[in-house]
């Protein structure tokens, strides 16, 4: 019996449940954000310096210098004298900027940003040589919002067999602010959705004054290559906060795609060549002179 003790304990201890701990999974890591950097000191407005940007999504790139903290937006940046650069698909580049002085005193920061602004960072910059006075202290800032968009292919007949054509985009703006909204910068990209890069000429909008509302006809050019849906992404950046906005549009060449159906279907639906059906005397004829 004492030997038995052991062996039953030991029997039991096998039988007892065994907690399980379901392995932790390592959280997702969180994409990185576009990053911007410059060397460190103060330079002078006219200089050359390198700008490094990380994180940033392949295409074009916007730097800019800004005054006033860049707090009005494109107001307060050089725009008209911003430097252009290509990022790779790594997403990592340094690319040397010159430093525009800006229309507006410092404090100064270097603003990059993607032509339609939906990506943008910025660094402080301490930055010498700048003449400009300061902002006039805000006492109100226009207010667009998108009062209508529509697209239109205009292509016609034509469009269906690929002949390019035009897109119109019908854009009415409503100016809700206290102050007008005098010629705010605007940029239009238009491309494959996920691919939008190519550069729109952008018409200018003139001068929206408070409480108004105008409307605008845009012509995106399209070629032969335009097949499938397409996006026309947009920015405005009045003296207030900046409004964006993306309509999509289809093209698909029917045309074309009857050309090449209604041939191979009439090859389906032509009769072929049927064998002449044999009647049972000419089978016993035929019979009768091989036994003759």
């Amino acid at each position: 019996m004492t030997r038995l003790l052991p062996a039953a304990a030991a029997l039991l201890a096998l039988a007892s449940p065994v907690p399980v701990v379901a392995p932790t999974s390592a959280p997702a890591a969180a994409p990185a954000a576009p990053r911007i950097a410059v060397p460190a000191g103060t330079f002078r407005a006219g200089a050359q310096i390198p700008v490094t940007l990380g994180g940033w999504p392949a295409g074009t790139v916007q730097i800019e210098v800004c005054g006033n903290g860049g707090r009005r937006g494109a107001l307060d940046c050089a725009t008209s004298r911003a430097g252009h650069g290509q990022v790779p698909s790594s997403g990592a580049v340094t690319l040397p900027v010159v430093l525009a002085a800006p229309p507006v005193g410092c404090p100064c920061l270097v603003r990059a940003r993607t032509p339609t602004g939906g990506i943008r960072a910025s660094v402080g910059l301490p930055l010498t040589g700048v003449s400009a006075p300061p902002a006039p202290a805000p006492v109100g800032a226009a207010e667009l919002v998108v009062a209508g968009l529509r697209a239109t292919d205009r292509s016609g007949v034509p469009g269906w067999f690929g002949v390019p054509g035009d897109l119109t985009v019908d854009l009415a703006l409503r100016n809700v602010g206290p102050a007008d909204a005098v010629d705010p910068p605007f940029s239009l990209l238009f491309g494959r959705p996920g691919r939008v890069h190519t550069l729109v000429d952008a018409p200018p909008l003139g001068t929206i004054g408070a409480g108004q509302t105008r409307e605008y006809r845009i012509r995106v050019p399209t070629d032969a290559t335009v097949v499938g849906r397409h996006e026309l992404h947009g920015r405005i950046e009045p003296s207030g906060r900046p409004v964006a906005f993306t309509v999509e549009a289809a093209r698909y060449p029917w045309g074309l795609l009857g050309l090449v159906a209604v041939p191979l279907l009439w090859a389906l639906a032509r009769p072929g060549q049927r064998p002449r059906p044999v009647r049972r005397e000419e089978v016993g004829s035929a019979r009768a002179a091989r036994h003759a």
